[in-house]
């Protein structure tokens, strides 16, 4: 498994605050019509930052619930290595004992951050059920260990494991997106494996904690 697949910059398609906003809704639709089903009592939606503070305030507001807990974790690349890194985790205030998240994840790929937010979940509320729910994932890394169930808006190929014609065949863009609020420049320095010069990049490098180490070959 490769973390950082091949990319041209004409691989990025832009994608617009319309087409973004179709796929919230059919990932709102599937969500809400699960929890109406199970008649499920949400105790605390969880969005993944930066990206999915985006679809994390959509389905909060549309499925009319009230509690965001945030956390972020963001990949940096030091020393050729790939380190993820949490930069907020799950603050402690009164949740019951045996709580059901909504986790919400925004352009899914591997799958990694994901399964890190889940394991840090599990470790606070060891009897937690968790809903997943991404506005994108990719088609070969749909499942998250430690979940009641996976949602998703557009199926993709951003991991590249897909060939062009299995793409066609199952009507998935080759392309990788590029989100409305995303720059290429961000975009196109992570994918070359290079650290993005955040403005608060080495202040975040001494006070964030490595969750995983991953050699960037």
């Amino acid at each position: 498994m490769s973390y950082l697949a091949k990319y041209k910059k004409e691989d990025f398609k832009q994608v617009s605050w319309e087409e973004y906003g179709k796929t919230l809704e059919k990932l709102h639709d599937k969500v809400a019509g699960y929890i109406k089903e199970k008649d499920i009592k949400i105790d605390a939606v969880v969005p993944i930052l930066r990206g999915a503070a985006f679809p994390g305030a959509y389905l909060t507001f549309k499925c009319g619930l009230l509690r965001m807990l945030p956390v972020q974790y963001k990949y940096l690349f030091k020393n050729n290595k790939i380190e993820l890194r949490c930069l907020l985790s799950l603050p402690k205030i009164d949740l019951p004992e045996k709580p059901t998240f909504l986790l919400v994840e925004q352009n899914h790929c591997f799958g990694v951050t994901a399964s890190m937010a889940v394991k840090d979940l599990k470790e606070m509320f060891p009897d937690c059920k968790i809903i997943y729910a991404a506005d994108h994932i990719d088609y070969s890394y749909q499942k998250v260990e430690g979940v009641e169930i996976v949602f998703y808006g557009k199926l993709t190929n951003e991991t590249r494991d897909l060939s062009k014609k299995e793409c066609e065949e199952k009507g998935i863009s080759p392309f990788s997106y590029l989100f409305p609020w995303e720059s290429i420049e961000e975009e196109w320095t992570t994918v070359e494996g290079k650290q993005f010069n955040y403005r608060d990049v080495e202040k975040i490098f001494k006070t964030s904690e490595i969750k995983k180490v991953i050699e960037n070959e």
